[in-house]
């Protein structure tokens, strides 16, 4: 787990704190008070290149009062439009006893033969939403697409979840490789109807409000 140093914030406008090299942030939870801290823009970017949304990270928060290390997540981040620097971040805190849900990020390793073969890979979800105890949470969840060929996918029931629940059906395909669609038509002597697109489940606002982050709680 990466550690983040903060302070609290007790004073100065928001812009003024930005132009010290300060990123304004809250931290609020089921258990904590929302407390206004302040961040070093060059270690909270430095943690950004390493971390996923689902990364567990202890904030140390260096004038709190409890003088405690909290271990939270980022729930959600606000971005200069121009310079795309990070202006804002809300970092949730949940109730370690109590499982929450969260969407992990996927990654795919390996080169599938079906593509060197000429397939085409179908990401369907970039994203996966488990139910689980924080401590639980994976940071990323690998997809090893090594063996798949063209006709061939993994599924949810295909992947190791650990501790986690997946919100999806075990019969919900992650990952596909499928075959050029000059080659499908070729094979059967005709067009065929191409499925729904299935995409990956969005993150909604009120997910990112501290109500429904409190909402997650289980």
């Amino acid at each position: 787990m990466l550690t983040l140093n903060a302070k609290l914030r007790t004073e100065g406008k928001a812009n003024a704190l930005r132009r010290q090299g300060f990123v304004p942030a809250v931290i609020y939870g089921p258990t904590v008070d929302s407390t206004p801290i302040i961040i070093d823009q060059r270690e909270l970017r430095a943690l950004f290149a390493k971390i996923t949304r689902a990364s567990r990270i202890e904030l140390s928060v260096s004038d709190h009062e409890k003088g405690k290390k909290l271990e939270v997540f980022v729930k959600a981040i606000q971005y200069n439009p121009i310079t795309d620097e990070p202006i804002h971040v809300d970092f949730y805190h949940p109730d370690t006893g109590h499982p929450l849900r969260l969407h992990v990020p996927v990654r795919i390793v390996g080169e599938a033969p079906g593509v060197k073969a000429g397939g085409v890979l179908n990401i369907l979800f970039r994203t996966v939403r488990v139910h689980g105890l924080p401590k639980d949470i994976p940071p990323i969840i690998e997809l090893d697409v090594s063996n798949l060929g063209i006709g061939e996918g993994i599924r949810v029931r295909d992947v190791d979840f650990g501790n986690v629940e997946p919100l999806l059906p075990p019969e919900r395909a992650l990952v596909t490789v499928v075959a050029p669609r000059g080659l499908e038509e070729t094979a059967i002597g005709g067009p065929v109807e191409e499925e729904g697109e299935v995409t990956e489940e969005a993150v909604s606002e009120e997910e990112s409000s501290a109500q429904a982050a409190e909402g997650e709680s289980a």
